[in-house]
């Protein structure tokens, strides 16, 4: 039987909100709010999936974006802040979802100084110092294990974890083995039922390795 899937799922990635905090750090809460809005604060940007009646759901772009979002914020950067950047770059680059191009990767130093100075609330008593610091030495750094395509991010292989993949054109975007596809998630739920890698590495007929390297990615999540 054909499974009808829409266009606005393909290629998209989906993630629950718990998934997609357990993906970058957070909770769930951050990502509801910062996709959904609170009360009469508006949300950082509108999630793909928005559209869709009472769901909750978020896409791969919005997975790297709240990514992006998370590091400001644990390096002290107020939400007003990244507010005004994610505005003054919409404005620069042209582009809807700047926090996903290459483009932001490269050229956002001069725009999260920006915002900074624009912001109530400064991590140094140099607010040039601050951009700079934010964009060099933590930003960029986190974004080191993105892949892009024609300017946007299309891929996410976990710093450490060289045998996962995040590609929202396989599986939906869920975390995987890169060789053979099957989900980090699955093999770790296999694992905690049945607890002998060789018998899980022969039943999804994968490597040793892969058993390992998804069962460390998962245990990785569960610490943060």
């Amino acid at each position: 039987m054909n499974v009808h899937v829409p266009n606005t799922i393909l290629g998209r990635g989906i993630y629950s909100p718990q998934r997609a905090a357990a993906l970058i750090g957070g909770k769930p809460q951050e990502i509801l709010r910062w996709t959904r809005g609170a009360g009469p604060k508006d949300p950082l940007w509108h999630a793909h999936y928005q559209f869709l009646e009472s769901s909750t759901e978020i896409s791969f772009r919005d997975l790297i974006e709240l990514r992006v979002v998370k590091v400001l914020r644990d390096a002290g950067v107020s939400l007003q802040a990244i507010r005004y950047a994610i505005a003054l770059a919409r404005d620069r680059f042209g582009v809807p979802h700047p926090l996903v191009t290459h483009t932001f990767y490269t050229d956002g130093q001069e725009i999260m100084i920006e915002a900074l100075e624009n912001s109530e609330s400064l991590i140094s008593l140099s607010p040039r110092r601050a951009g700079q610091m934010v964009f060099r030495e933590v930003v960029s750094s986190s974004l080191k294990d993105l892949e892009y395509e024609n300017g946007e991010v299309v891929r996410w292989r976990p710093k450490d974890h060289r045998l996962v993949v995040l590609d929202p054109d396989r599986a939906f975007g869920e975390s995987i083995l890169d060789r053979s596809a099957v989900s980090t998630s699955v093999i770790s739920d296999e694992l905690s039922v049945f607890g002998d890698e060789r018998y899980i590495a022969r039943a999804y007929d994968i490597s040793l390795a892969d058993v390992r390297a998804a069962r460390r990615f998962e245990a990785s999540l569960a610490r943060r």
